[in-house]
């Protein structure tokens, strides 16, 4: 396929994924993404959102001109990443002198996993965008300027510090020793920038999450690898499985993989990724809460080795029907597709794409019209659930809008015309405060319950 083809497929996919994006109201990955938009949203008036270490201050510099426009806007941002993050893989696929590099395309986009959370204000899509470009730039042998890109890659996500050890052991084992110092760009210069508001020129290396223990419990090892065969459904385990075994055997068995390149800035940064996840999730530290949305941040890596399996299993067919190859690839493709659709996880990605979330929903035509209707004048809530702001066309980052419950034990401090908005997850899960507390302290007034279908409970309070 010509690059000019390869371009105009994908720009025609952007113009039906941002068609899908501006008429339908979900959005994607729940509270992390409302609350990336609300902090992107509120950089143009509030600048130290900028330098904010949960927000990623690169994702929220280049996703804040998006955001101005409103939720819509930053899910156009992430389909513009997501989209460019295809055509980017496919070009390392080509670099990489891979046979059918366009494939790519339908790898990436035949289940709806990855561009359901394109639809969302997650820094994933980003991350990932960023990482396969990096990976690009060096291959292109531009190696100052792919060592740049990656260094802003913590910024993008914070767990993505560890692909800088692999972009450095490339820098070391290809002789780029005068490009090593360019992976510190991005916390030279954050820091400086930030220096006018943090003390401490080491600011930038102050974790966001706490690395003691995580309020979400833990899990088992192999959690992520389950989480992948609902992304990908099981042929796509199976061909990454094989692309794996393929590479392997070209770089082991064969002799004919180049051992400098792939395994560092292909399998490395997959399976780094992979790994320190699943440790941080079996251990339950650094506030991991098992999240699948974690590993888009490393599918452009997959879709390569799922590319690989492909490949593999071409060569297999081959060697005992010559003419079969071609006749494979598309029995694969069709396979994956009747595979995914028929995945019953797949009517929960693309719900989570077109329609916004039940309780947000239900929360918006009952809580949401109370508020509006009994208390039109009140503009300051104490709330930790970020669609709740939206449901309000209240921002969730701007305190004259919005407190969070951790005022609850200092209650007579705040302005008794405020309102309190308990909800029955994220307040007793952050703040350990039960209703049975409430009710016992008598620091707060209830106004009106209520008791979603789905079992959530809300509470609107005001303070005695």
């Amino acid at each position: 396929m010509k690059l000019r083809t390869l371009l105009i497929a994908h720009a025609l996919l952007f113009f039906i994924l941002s068609i899908i994006a501006i008429f339908t109201e979900g959005t994607g990955g729940g509270g992390d993404s409302l609350t990336h938009y609300f902090i992107s949203k509120s950089a143009w008036s509030s600048p130290s959102y900028f330098l904010d270490l949960w927000g990623k201050p690169f994702f929220t510099l280049l996703s804040s001109p998006f955001a101005q426009f409103g939720f819509v806007g930053i899910k156009l941002f992430n389909t513009m990443v997501g989209v460019l993050s295809s055509l980017v893989t496919c070009l390392v696929a080509k670099e990489l002198n891979k046979p059918y590099y366009w494939l790519i395309l339908p790898i990436a986009f035949v289940s709806p996993a990855f561009y359901a959370y394109t639809f969302s204000g997650l820094t994933e899509p980003l991350a990932a965008l960023l990482a396969i470009t990096a990976v690009w730039l060096c291959l292109k042998n531009k190696i100052a300027w792919g060592f740049i890109l990656a260094s802003f890659l913590p910024f993008a996500r914070t767990e993505a510090q560890i692909f800088l050890l692999f972009f450095f052991i490339f820098g070391v084992i290809n002789g780029h020793f005068k490009q090593l110092p360019l992976l510190a760009t991005s916390y030279i210069l954050i820091s400086i920038i930030g220096l006018s508001i943090h003390d401490n020129i080491f600011w930038v290396f102050t974790s966001p999450y706490d690395s003691a223990g995580s309020v979400y419990g833990h899990g088992h090892w192999y959690h992520y690898l389950e989480r992948l065969k609902t992304m990908i459904a099981w042929p796509g385990i199976v061909l990454a499985g094989l692309g794996v075994l393929y590479f392997i055997k070209k770089w082991l068995m064969d002799r004919t993989q180049e051992w400098k390149q792939e395994p560092w800035l292909i399998h490395g940064l997959f399976f780094s990724l992979l790994v320190g996840h699943s440790i941080v999730w079996t251990l339950g530290i650094y506030g991991s809460a098992g999240l699948e949305r974690t590993l888009i941040t490393v599918f452009p890596f997959l879709w390569l080795m799922i590319l690989d399996g492909i490949l593999f299993s071409k060569v297999l067919v081959e060697s005992f029907y010559k003419s079969a190859g071609k006749w494979l690839i598309a029995g694969i493709l069709i396979c994956q597709a009747i595979f995914t659709w028929q995945s019953p996880f797949t009517k929960y990605y693309w719900y989570s794409m077109v329609q916004a979330d039940k309780e947000y929903r239900y929360f918006k035509s009952e809580v949401a019209s109370f508020i509006e209707e009994e208390f039109p004048n009140v503009t300051q809530f104490v709330m930790d659930k970020p669609d709740m702001a939206l449901a309000l066309n209240s921002n969730f980052m701007n305190p004259e809008n919005r407190l969070n419950w951790s005022l609850y034990h200092n209650a007579d401090q705040v302005d008794s015309e405020i309102l309190w908005l308990y909800d029955s997850h994220y307040v007793p899960v952050q703040y350990g405060i039960t209703l049975s507390q409430i009710e016992s302290d008598g620091l707060l007034k209830e106004l009106k319950r209520f008791d979603s279908p789905d079992g959530w409970t809300y509470i609107v309070y005001q303070r005695l």
